[in-house]
């Protein structure tokens, strides 16, 4: 009796891990707020980030393609910002800078000064943003690659597949 109990002892634990071991990753989602941003890039953390808004044509086709393909990567978690209602507009035509009068709007172009674009997909390390990828080519499902110092030239950014983007 007394080894049964020892055995049950030992192979409980041995299941449990197993069996938390053996469930299924999925590709995820999650919505969040500039301040959550903010403290995730204070803590350090290191994700991607999602901007989009309401309207954008090039969001609405990515996240399809995202839905579409996300069973094939499930290891992929994403952080999403919905610019919606941020109020982000150009002072001038011409400018390649946004302004704006909501303090979500502001918070959000304290973080990234030359966010101009959606969908554009930034990669955090160790809380900070250096690479972005901008756009959504719906014939390639390809993004533009640019860092976070300037506003992206489309003429001259590399491209790359999202996917490859999003599992580096």
């Amino acid at each position: 009796m007394r080894l049964k109990k020892w055995m049950m002892a030992l192979l409980v634990p041995v299941l449990l891990l197993c069996g938390c071991a053996g469930q299924k990753q999925e590709f995820t989602i999650t919505d969040v707020t500039v301040q959550d941003v903010k403290d995730m890039a204070d803590a350090g953390d290191t994700f991607l980030l999602l901007v989009e808004r309401e309207g954008c044509d090039f969001c609405q086709a990515m996240n399809e393609y995202m839905e579409e393909t996300k069973a094939d990567h499930p290891e992929v978690k994403l952080f999403r910002l919905d610019t919606t209602d941020f109020d982000l507009v150009k002072e001038q035509a011409e400018d390649k800078t946004l302004v704006s009068e909501t303090e979500e709007g502001k918070a959000w172009l304290e973080l990234q000064p030359y966010f101009l674009y959606t969908p554009a997909i930034y990669r955090y390390e160790n809380g900070k943003a250096d690479e972005a990828a901008i756009g959504f080519n719906v014939v390639t499902d390809e993004i533009s690659l640019w860092d976070t110092t300037s506003t992206i030239d489309f003429d001259t950014a590399k491209t790359e597949g999202l996917w490859e983007f999003l599992e580096r």
